[in-house]
């Protein structure tokens, strides 16, 4: 292991340590002074900015909301038990919270914005780091390319795939939506007097399920999951309210209008909270052929075009027609107990994106 993987490492561990979840704004802040400082004796322009609740850091080479190149990544992390955040070494694997969505991959991009802020000839490239990625990106990269004027000709972000041979081309929709029902309360030992909203909330769940059934491994169908639900305060009363969060990708951008043509003549009781872009890219476009070359050169093996059920910030970029290179770090068990990075696959993706940056 050489010297600048041994310091990417230690960097990563130090941001696993951050518990950057939705719910703790505080940390997410520090998480984002914290490599504010990292650039303290840097030649470059960084810029926190902070809308609604959700902070964020820019940094460039030049001076400029439209450099050449973003690299983009989020700092947030899903919700994990304490011990999840105190990173480790297993084998070939770093391990912890955020190791694989994408801590690592930030602090690889934040090390290569090191590097290149010390050469003579900057290039024109820039760095996003956001802290809401988890819940929908909106606040985030999306307040940023939508209201706050930035933007660039081609963006990399290290978030989808299945591993650095691999490059996203096409991504489903997503809709989260919530869902509620009303009732009567009554004594549990009566509930004819009563009207179970939990009831009801499941006839308009399995009525919605009619429409979106289950698909199957490699299907590329609209999806449904029932993420969360509540109802009732206690187990003799019968419940007059109950919700339930549905998360829906859709298969492409048309589906979004019908399926929710089909809710609402289910029920009006419900509010979308998240509108997440489908997209598809154009495979032929240059940066992305320019970056496969320089992967395929450095991994030493050729890098396929895939499509991914699940969505990322790379949405914001390519409903602005920005073409987006998404690729990741191999790793595991996201959002699970003992998420993890594969430590090989470190250096391989700071020599793509050097290598890359400098043909440009």
């Amino acid at each position: 292991m050489n010297q600048n993987t041994k310091q990417i490492i230690n960097l990563t561990k130090k941001l696993i340590r951050f518990e950057s979840t939705h719910d703790n704004f505080r940390t997410r802040k520090k998480i984002i002074e914290f490599v504010y400082q990292e650039f303290a004796e840097c030649d470059v322009y960084v810029r926190e900015i902070i809308y609604k609740n959700v902070p964020s850091l820019i940094i460039t080479l030049q001076k400029t909301k439209n450099p050449k190149l973003f690299l983009n990544g989020h700092l947030d992390v899903v919700p994990a038990e304490k011990n999840d955040f105190c990173p480790g070494i297993i084998g070939h694997k770093l391990c912890g919270r955020g190791s694989g969505d994408m801590k690592t991959a930030c602090a690889v991009m934040i090390e290569i914005m090191k590097y290149f802020s010390k050469v003579k000839e900057k290039p024109n490239i820039g760095l996003i780091l956001t802290t809401d990625e988890e819940v929908g990106g909106e606040n985030g990269i999306g307040y940023l390319l939508k209201k706050a004027g930035y933007s660039s000709n081609c963006a990399i972000i290290p978030d989808g795939g299945t591993g650095l041979d691999t490059v996203v081309m096409a991504e489903k929709g997503i809709m989260h939506i919530r869902v509620w029902a009303r009732g009567i309360s009554a004594h549990g030992s009566r509930p004819f007097l009563g009207d179970n909203a939990v009831e009801k909330l499941m006839k308009i769940y399995f009525q919605i399920k009619k429409e979106i059934p289950d698909i199957k491994k490699n299907q590329w169908k609209n999806s449904l999951n029932i993420g969360k639900i509540s109802g009732g305060g206690a187990i003799n009363k019968v419940p007059d309210y109950a919700e339930m969060f549905l998360d829906i990708r859709l298969a492409n951008e048309k589906e979004r209008k019908i399926v929710l043509q089909k809710i609402k003549k289910i029920t009006d009781n419900f509010e979308v909270l998240v509108n997440g872009f489908y997209f598809e890219q154009d495979m032929k476009n240059k940066y992305i052929q320019d970056y496969k070359k320089t992967a395929e050169k450095e991994m030493g093996k050729k890098i396929k075009f895939i499509r991914e059920t699940g969505a990322s910030d790379a949405r914001f970029f390519c409903e602005k027609n920005i073409p987006v290179i998404l690729t990741k770090i191999d790793s595991g068990n996201i959002h699970g107990q003992d998420e993890w990075v594969d430590i090989s696959q470190i250096e391989k993706f700071y020599n793509i994106l050097k290598k890359f940056i400098i043909s440009l």
